[in-house]
């Protein structure tokens, strides 16, 4: 499938092969069930110095949550056929499997194109803010959006190992951890 060219699903790309990326994300997707094209949104914009204002955030919310209706149905049939739940020929099943996998990447890429088209950067605030720090206050901006908000000690501890991972700063992520808990 030929899609647009996309800077955000560039960036995300380029994120998702750092080490232990794909981990934390999935982590916070999975514990905490964040969206993770918004998370990954949040530290694209901050990383290019944007901040996200709370009526950005819930444009993006209502972007995403279209697409979770996708996405979350073939993620979750992935994941019963990994775990062999679905009663499936073994010879179609490794197929099946590959074929959902896909379906769900693309319909993630999807989402992300949708998200960089809901809010592009023009529209964005620059901030003087490190990147870092821009990054996180867009988290904590779309986190605060939440009806029912994640146990904020035990993210604390989560986004700063994402922030590390992603930022290759453990000293800027822990200044801006700092910063924005004051």
């Amino acid at each position: 499938m030929d899609f647009p060219n996309s800077d955000f699903w560039n960036y995300s790309s380029q994120l998702w092969t750092l080490p232990n990326v794909e981990n934390q994300c999935l982590l916070l997707q999975n514990q905490h069930e964040l969206n993770v094209n918004l998370i990954l949104f949040c530290c694209w914009t901050g990383d290019q110095g944007y901040s996200l204002n709370r009526d950005d955030i819930e444009t993006l919310l209502g972007t995403a949550s279209s697409w979770e209706n996708v996405i979350k149905p073939l993620r979750d049939t992935r994941r019963m056929m990994k775990q062999n739940l679905l009663a499936m020929p073994a010879e179609i099943a490794d197929q099946t499997l590959e074929n959902i996998s896909e379906m769900e990447l693309n319909t993630e890429r999807m989402e992300q194109l949708a998200l960089e088209k809901a809010i592009p950067l023009t529209q964005l605030s620059h901030s003087d803010s490190s990147h870092v720090e821009c990054a996180l206050l867009n988290i904590r901006c779309y986190l605060a959006s939440l009806p029912d908000g994640p146990d904020s000690e035990q993210l604390n501890g989560e986004l700063n190992q994402l922030l590390t991972d992603i930022f290759q700063d453990a000293e800027a992520v822990q200044i801006a951890m700092m910063s924005s808990m004051a």
